[in-house]
């Protein structure tokens, strides 16, 4: 829109004034020049020398070459240019997706894409941070976060869905939270932070939207040059004619009082009937139906025509003030829109409220202009819920599950810092906002990070920072500060004006020097009735006398059960308290404390991420484009403290990563790392970067410190992201080559056996070798009669789930040279163990006896035994030692190394001694798994979990051994947890539920008269309490 920062396609410049601003300025013809070449310093940490005045003519020089962008290091300054720029169509953004990003010009398109870089190839979650005043650009700034994250996180169709959605949503927002100030076209009137969550392989699968405080009060009243939403402009100028007839809406805007305040009706170079269109396509897009958008214009209609209402006032007989709606024709408009049956009753509501008498509620005429004010209360609240509906309607269609997602970036976009000729309780709600993200941005640059140099021992000169600790201290901490105080009035039930306010403000801040109130400070110009606050920007002026009105935040009871009586379906669910069944509970939370909680909640959740600072500046007040303030850029240098951020980012380190953890990332890239390092992580990276001294990175690029790696330029670190993936290239590449070599050589292995059993089956008289009948009998002597009747029998099902593979199934030795080709002499296959009766045990016996029957079904047929072995055993029973050299150096798991028998045939043991062999290493084995599994499954340290994980039938006795012994243990380890007195309360509880055991039914019927504690529990031998307790 006005920012000029989007698309060039989407963007709308706007028009020019020509007043002048105060203090130096220049101003370019708009032909300006647009040269790919470089313009004065495009990161301002080589900005030599460094002086506030080199760094106001260095953004000069590249506002007027349209440079917009300037890097600081890793962070980010954007000048508003005030109208489109050919800077954000697809090939820059391609370039940027696809090259290093440190070889590019700064750019928003670069910034995005380090962020996803560093959370794809670190895991490290991101935050984006949109810092500047109100007019400065953050909203478009956004937008184009939001491309960028759904241009490089499209990779399959689910995740183009989401991408597509959240690209569109943001429109949603706009046309529904956005509107005209002042000072910017298109002002967001509330906080937004948008939580994007990937899966492993950087795929988008869901968000979360959140918004903060919605600026409520614009619905009903707007400044001079102002306007309301930008939806209801849209509906007016966009709709066809048959949905405005269906709304009961006119087209011309000024028919409405809630769209005349401000006195403008129209944004140059805005297109309200196509934004329009893209809205209605937006809600379509994210899935809303059709009767939902329906709903959700009738609820605006509805706003719109309650807004149209006059009051007549009247004085009645007895001297009291009441009212009468002169335009009843709007009060049915807005029944028939809200489905309400009983216009009438609708009437009277908005006419007559009711006053707490003692005990009752009694109905009393309202004046005129409490009528107004009920009415403008009616406005606020739908427009405010249905803003809520939308946004959770948002999140429950980009929701995702918390099991898929892995990494998060979010894109936090707060309230500007705003300064008008009339500010009230939404200035301040605001300029607390912008004062809380100026603490954190401040101290994440200025005192985080100097802190943390002087912790690991890094040589380091404090730089001196102003931070606004002082005023966020005054509005928010402690049982005075302004928020408390207003706070503990709004829950008063008596009225309390704006010089009833004031008078306690006074009283708790006298002498501070952020604080100018009007009383005992006449000096101070400060009408009576106003305060002023230094906040980190200037001084605001605010008047008082809507505080605790608009801190409040009620919805009037009567209204509510109104809204809820009616049959629309949408309005019946905005307003939940309206029901009658519902039990009205305390006053709802004031905006203030809300909103303070909730900016609590936000920046501590975002406190530990890697945060990306994207500063945006307003080259002038006018919204002119190529026109550059001096005066007003400088103001905004100086108050966000940007030279010093400078000197301690030049002084510093650009990155910063634990030993362990940058190791881990980059260990592939030496020799001396990979694949394992078990000593030290330190000494592994100091071995890694010297290892790194040929490819360019020089010991002055880092430093040790105590827990952490300090590398100076992100270039050192984007040089070994490159040596990093070049190595995973080889490393793939070896992969690739070992599983390919080894399934040709499995490819030829299956070939060559079928071959040489389609050459036995031709020769019917060949007989097998005598090895390979030994070796089937040892085999089926040993698995068969040994293990099965030993172990499988005893291993009962309820006890030896985990380890049923172990013992359901056995080795089977193939019959030698088998007429119908399946299967070559000597192979070994996997199947199901029969039941031992009589027929299987003799067919073991004999010698030549069959494969198992078909009627036991094969689970894997996996050959043990090489071809080319069993071509030398088919052969002669002389190559049986060449065959068993052959399987030794084949390395097989151990298990089947000793199934094999190889090694037993070769130092010429007996059958019974080497069956004995091969069952006492099953056993052993079946107790190594089953000891792993229980060592991953133990109990919680409770002592009354009886939790414990099975076992096979012949370890029972064991585990129930080690159940033992393991609750021993913990019990010993919950004990020695306690000190004295915790051992001493324990005992006093202990006895207390000895004593009221089965007597202490409920707590009602319970008289006890001092607490069981201390020494009272030695009196519990007397008479006197015995007695008492009886009546327990």
């Amino acid at each position: 829109m006005t920012d000029g920062l989007h698309l060039q396609q989407t963007s709308h410049p706007t028009s020019s004034t020509s007043n002048n601003a105060s203090g130096t300025t220049t101003t370019v013809n708009s032909s300006s020049n647009n040269s790919q070449e470089d313009v004065g310093v495009s990161d301002l940490l080589f900005l030599e020398p460094l002086t506030e005045q080199s760094f106001i003519d260095n953004l000069r020089r590249r506002f007027h070459a349209d440079k917009i962008y300037t890097s600081m290091g890793t962070l980010l300054l954007s000048v508003n240019p005030y109208r489109p720029l050919p800077l954000y169509d697809e090939a820059i953004l391609r370039t940027y997706r696809t090259c290093k990003t440190s070889n590019l010009p700064p750019h928003i398109f670069g910034a995005a894409t380090a962020a996803y870089r560093d959370l794809t190839g670190h895991g490290a979650n991101q935050v984006l941070i949109l810092n500047g005043e109100c007019g400065s650009g953050k909203t478009e700034m956004s937008k184009l976060i939001m491309d960028v994250v759904a241009s490089l996180a499209s990779k399959t169709r689910e995740s183009d869905l989401i991408n597509n959605r959240l690209i569109i949503f943001g429109h949603i927002l706009a046309a529904f939270g956005n509107a005209k100030t002042e000072k910017n076209d298109n002002a967001s009137r509330f906080g937004q932070y948008t939580d994007v969550a990937f899966n492993s392989h950087g795929e988008t699968v869901g968000a979360i939207v959140t918004t903060y405080q919605l600026d409520k009060s614009r619905v009903v009243s707007q400044g001079p040059r102002e306007r309301n939403f930008h939806v209801f402009y849209q509906i007016l100028a966009g709709a066809d004619v048959h949905l405005l007839k269906s709304l009961k809406l006119q087209r011309n805007a000024e028919k409405y009082s809630l769209l005349r305040a401000g006195g403008v009706y129209k944004i140059d170079g805005l297109d309200e009937r196509r934004e329009f269109v893209i809205t209605k396509d937006a809600l379509d897009v994210l899935g809303f139906s059709t009767a939902e958008c329906q709903s959700v214009f009738q609820i605006l209609a509805a706003v719109l025509k309650l807004g149209n209402l006059q009051f007549l006032p009247k004085t009645n007989v007895d001297g009291t003030e009441s009212c009468t709606v002169l335009n009843e024709h709007e009060i049915h408009e807005v029944s028939e829109l809200l489905e309400c049956s009983d216009s009438k009753r609708f009437m009277s509501v908005l006419t007559t409220g009711l006053v707490q008498m003692k005990a009752d509620l009694m109905e009393t005429a309202l004046s005129a202009q409490e009528a107004s004010r009920l009415r403008d209360q009616l406005c606020k609240a739908l427009y405010n819920r249905l803003f809520t509906w939308i946004v959770a309607k948002i999140n429950s269609c980009l929701s995702y599950s918390s099991s898929s997602s892995r990494t998060y970036l979010g894109v936090l976009d707060l309230y500007g810092f705003e300064c008008f000729e009339k500010n009230g309780f939404e200035q301040f709600v605001i300029n607390y906002t912008a004062e809380k993200l100026h603490q954190v941005v401040s101290d994440m640059i200025m005192k985080y990070e100097q802190e943390e140099y002087v912790k690991e021992n890094i040589a380091w000169t404090l730089v001196p920072y102003a931070g606004s600790n002082e005023v966020c201290d005054l509005i928010e901490k402690g049982n005075h500060s302004l928020l408390t105080v207003l706070d503990e009035i709004c829950h008063k039930d008596e009225v309390t004006s704006g010089e009833q306010l004031l008078h306690k403000f006074s009283r708790y801040h006298p002498q501070d020097r952020n604080f100018l109130p009007p009383l005992e400070r006449p000096t101070n110009n400060v009408p009576m009735d106003q305060f002023k606050i230094r906040h980190f920007a200037g001084t605001v002026t605010y008047s008082s006398q809507t505080f605790v009105q608009k801190n409040m935040d009620m919805v009037d009871h009567s209204l509510a059960e109104l809204i809820y009586s009616c049959r629309h379906q949408l309005a019946k669910e905005l307003f939940p308290d309206g029901n009658p069944a519902r039990t009205i509970g305390k006053k709802p939370v004031t905006i203030a404390t809300h909103l303070k909680v909730s900016l609590t909640s936000l920046l501590s959740s975002i406190a530990n991420r890697s945060t990306t600072l994207i500063t945006c500046i307003k080259p002038n007040d006018l919204r002119r484009p190529n026109f550059f303030d001096e005066e007003k850029v400088k103001h905004q240098i100086r108050y966000m403290g940007l030279v010093d951020q400078v000197r301690v980012r030049r002084a510093g380190f650009a990155f910063r990563q634990s030993y362990d953890g940058f190791l881990k990332h980059y260990k592939m890239i030496s020799q001396l790392t990979w694949p394992t390092w078990d000593g030290d992580p330190k000494d592994g990276v100091r071995l890694l970067l010297l290892d790194l001294k040929p490819e360019g990175v020089m010991p002055i690029e880092y430093v040790f410190g105590r827990t952490k790696i300090f590398v100076k330029y992100y270039e050192t670190i984007h040089l070994m992201d490159e040596l990093r993936e070049k190595a995973l290239e080889n490393i793939a590449v070896i992969i690739q080559k070992t599983f390919r070599g080894y399934r040709s050589r499995k490819s030829v292995s299956t070939s060559t056996s079928a071959q040489s059993s389609s050459h036995s089956s031709k020769d019917s008289s060949a007989r097998p070798a005598p090895g390979a009948g030994r070796m089937s009998k040892l085999l089926m002597r040993s698995l068969y009669n040994d293990q099965h009747s030993s172990i499988s029998s005893s291993m009962d099902s309820s006890h030896s789930v985990p380890y049923a593979p172990y013992s359901n199934n056995i080795i089977y030795p193939s019959a030698p040279a088998c007429s119908s080709g399946a299967g070559g002499g000597g192979g070994i296959i996997m199947a199901p163990v029969p039941p031992p009766t009589a027929t299987a045990t003799a067919g073991v016996a004999s010698s030549s006896s069959p494969a198992p029957s078909s009627a036991s079904p094969v689970i894997f047929a996996r050959p043990i035994v090489p071809a080319k072995m069993r071509n030398l055993l088919s052969q002669s029973s002389n190559s049986i030692p060449a065959a068993l050299g052959m399987l030794r150096n084949k390395p097989t798991p151990p298990i089947r190394r000793a199934m094999t028998v190889g090694d037993h045939l070769g130092s010429g043991l007996g059958p019974d001694e080497a069956a004995k062999r091969i069952t006492d290493f099953f056993k052993n084995y079946v107790r190594y798994k089953f000891l792993v599994y229980l060592v991953r499954h133990l109990p919680s340290m409770s002592p009354i979990d009886q939790r414990w994980p099975p076992s096979p039938s012949w370890l029972l006795h064991t585990n129930m051994i080690l159940k033992d012994i393991h609750h021993r243990w913990r019990c010993r380890y919950y004990r020695r947890r306690f000190d004295q007195t915790a051992i001493c309360r324990m005992r006093e509880k202990v006895v207390a539920s000895s004593i009221f055991y089965g007597k202490k039914v409920t707590y009602s019927r319970t008289y006890v008269f001092f607490p069981l504690a201390g020494i009272m529990l030695t009196h519990l031998q007397t008479f006197d309490i015995h007695k008492i307790l009886i009546f327990v």
